[in-house]
């Protein structure tokens, strides 16, 4: 387990450009943060435009969004290499810096800008800036939907931390003590979920105790690890943990894997990785929502080719929420399988140990 929280939570830059080829098809390179997948000729539109789209991910580093960014990087090599190029630019979890990449996509002409936040309050008057300059301009993961004509394609989060609270209402035992850790403060999603966890969760369930809640600034493993140290001590027996993503209840649960009065924990969690769905079927995860990266990138790909081909001014679109549990897991791990994010070797040697 140890092991797969250091895959999830270390720099996934290799594994968000696997799918790259070498030859003429493209070149994938690295520099000062960027990730630049570049067409290796000129492609142009059938109107004789070219088109040049950029893809801004949060943090590469990030487990989740570097699978969004490979799930790009796909979908453009199967589907619009003849219609545009894409770059895939990193921002580092870094607010400031995704602002100036923002700026510096502007200055140099992108024809669709894609933006994934890492806070949306603070991105919002950079993506302002880009429909204002007449460039288009479609967010994601979380979509920001202030934008005056901007396109947004993305995940309900309220949804996704409903079907879990919801969950943890039925499954949670009586009198429980629970934890809420949260991270990424001013971000949609992670706001979005806390609130459902709130207004559900916290509601129905009146005899559970909430032992303590935490926002963090910081999105690492060993941030997350040291909150849940520190709970333990202060706190003793710990009965649920919800959190807003599966690196955060995964890291939780690895401080206390090992302690026998936490062998019936609950841990509740988004994004279902790979990890988190082979810890589901160990018994050691009890519930992850999925975010479709390969949904999130046809829908954020067919948009940008929509409004760049002038079918469509502005575009709004929800990608589903899908519950796993211990009841429908293998349905999902077959699809990973199936989809390349899983192998059937790993999920083998996950259940040995």
């Amino acid at each position: 387990m140890k092991k797969l929280l250091a895959v999830l939570m270390a720099v996934c830059m290799v594994l968000s450009m696997s799918a790259c080829g070498g030859g003429d098809k493209k070149e994938t390179k690295a520099v000062s943060g960027e990730t630049k997948t570049e067409a290796g000729s000129t492609k142009e539109a059938s109107d004789g435009e070219t088109y040049k789209v950029a893809f801004i991910s949060r943090n590469m580093a990030d487990s989740f969004a570097a699978r969004i960014a490979k799930s790009m990087e796909e979908e453009w090599e199967a589907n619009y290499k003849d219609l545009f190029t894409l770059d895939i630019l990193d921002a580092e979890s870094d607010s400031a810096k995704e602002n100036t990449l923002i700026e510096t996509c502007i200055t140099k002409e992108y024809d669709c800008i894609i933006i994934q936040p890492n806070d949306g309050d603070l991105q919002l008057p950079y993506a302002q800036k880009v429909v204002d300059a007449g460039i288009k301009c479609i967010t994601t993961n979380a979509g920001i939907r202030e934008v005056e004509g901007g396109s947004w394609i993305d995940a309900d989060p309220y949804d996704q931390g409903r079907v879990l609270a919801e969950l943890a209402v039925e499954k949670a035992p009586e009198n429980a003590r629970v934890v809420i850790l949260s991270c990424n403060p001013g971000n949609l999603h992670t706001e979005s979920r806390l609130k459902a966890y709130k207004d559900i969760f916290v509601k129905q369930r009146p005899d559970c105790e909430i032992l303590a809640e935490k926002i963090t600034d910081r999105a690492d493993e060993g941030t997350f690890m040291a909150t849940m140290e520190d709970w333990v001590q202060s706190y003793g027996k710990i009965d649920v943990v919800l959190t807003i993503g599966d690196a955060l209840a995964m890291s939780c649960y690895e401080v206390v894997k090992d302690n026998p009065d936490y062998k019936d924990i609950q841990t509740y969690g988004v994004d279902a990785v790979p990890e988190a769905l082979l810890a589901i079927k160990k018994g050691t995860y009890t519930a992850t929502v999925m975010q479709n990266t390969k949904e999130l990138a046809e829908k954020n790909l067919a948009a940008a080719a929509r409004l760049l081909k002038g079918e469509d001014e502005v575009i709004e679109e929800s990608i589903d929420t899908i519950l796993i549990t211990k009841d429908n897991v293998d349905e999902y791990i077959d699809f990973y399988i199936e989809q390349g994010a899983l192998t059937q070797e790993e999920v083998d040697e996950a259940m040995k140990n």
